[in-house]
């Protein structure tokens, strides 16, 4: 898999994994960050701002201790998602010792 395989890879995977938690995904189209957001939220301040090249979360200081606890959630199943996708590719490569 190339880098940008790689990356979209785990993009699908945390875009899935966050509509899991109830939120729905939109994307203006800039290439750089989606948001999350509960479809019933009516503050911006409860959204959830998901990095496509670092793989994080951002969530406003202020937004709810639930919007935090979900950012925190989908920044660790990136993490995993990121950890096993290089395991398998450098047993692929046969780069394992």
């Amino acid at each position: 898999m190339t880098k940008k395989e790689i990356r979209n890879t785990i993009n699908k995977a945390v875009y899935q994994y966050a509509e899991s938690l109830g939120y729905q995904m939109s994307d203006d189209n800039d290439g750089s960050y989606v948001t999350f957001s509960k479809p019933n939220e009516t503050s911006a301040d409860n959204t959830i701002d998901y990095s496509r090249s670092y793989h994080e979360c951002c969530v406003c200081n202020w937004a709810s201790d639930e919007a935090k606890a979900d950012a925190a959630r989908i920044d660790e199943f990136a993490a995993a998602t990121k950890a096993d996708i290089e395991q398998k590719q450098a047993i692929m490569e046969g780069n394992v010792e």
